[in-house]
């Protein structure tokens, strides 16, 4: 769900889980996790976004679905649905496939890291794309090396390139299922507005953006393993 279209999201980085030590020579089990965030348009519940996480070695793969309903004297006047999925090998970005529906627009997006640049396709239309992307899920930072400095988007919803600035602002508390929690607040500029918060472990937690004159957050409620 990204943010460069509206009600773009999300979203988390992959969090280290505790695992008991394997016999020798015996790989690790995949770690994996669940979150769930709730949609706010204007200050008003108006969807849900839920995502899945695994996280084998040095690969992860996250999955994601949301739905978001905005009405109007009680009749829907707007929807987004977005089901899409992320793999990456360490800090690179190796295929992204997605399907939204942002209102009467529909986006089907495909893309493949292919040496140094990303093949997209979108709706059919094929093109290529910086290799060292980060998405507009926003589920995990980028590698320390791409803070604070500009930094190229690859629109999760809609497949276009979009240019961002990611800046670390400072650390706050931020109330994530009731309880306080000091988060880093970072923001995203360019060619998208973006307040993002995770917490010591790098987790999205928080969401906040303008669309199209209205204020869109996402809140972390839920986090399974």
């Amino acid at each position: 769900m990204g943010s460069g279209a509206k009600f773009g999201l999300i979203v988390t980085v992959v969090a280290t889980t505790l695992l008991t030590l394997p016999a020798v020579g015996h790989a690790a089990p995949p770690a994996s996790e669940s979150r769930v965030f709730k949609v706010y348009v204007d200050q008003k519940p108006a969807g849900e976004y839920r995502m899945s996480i695994r996280q084998d070695g040095d690969s992860a793969t996250m999955t994601a679905q949301a739905n978001v309903r905005v009405s109007f004297l009680l009749v829907v006047s707007y929807v987004y649905t977005f089901n899409g999925s992320e793999v990456w090998k360490g800090d690179r970005l190796t295929r992204l496939d997605s399907n939204t529906v942002d209102d009467k627009k529909r986006f089907d997006v495909n893309a493949v890291a292919d040496g140094d640049v990303l093949r997209v396709r979108v709706n059919g239309a094929e093109r290529t794309s910086p290799g060292n992307v980060w998405t507009t899920t926003y589920w995990r930072l980028p590698a320390a090396r791409l803070r604070n400095q500009a930094i190229p988007l690859l629109d999760a919803d809609t497949g276009k390139d979009l240019a961002g600035r990611l800046q670390y602002v400072g650390m706050e508390n931020v109330s994530v299922a009731g309880q306080a929690v000091p988060c880093a607040h970072w923001r995203l500029t360019g060619g998208v507005q973006v307040e993002l918060w995770y917490d010591k472990e790098e987790r999205l937690v928080r969401q906040e953006s303008l669309e199209d004159g209205h204020r869109t957050r996402l809140d972390l409620i839920q986090l399974g393993r």
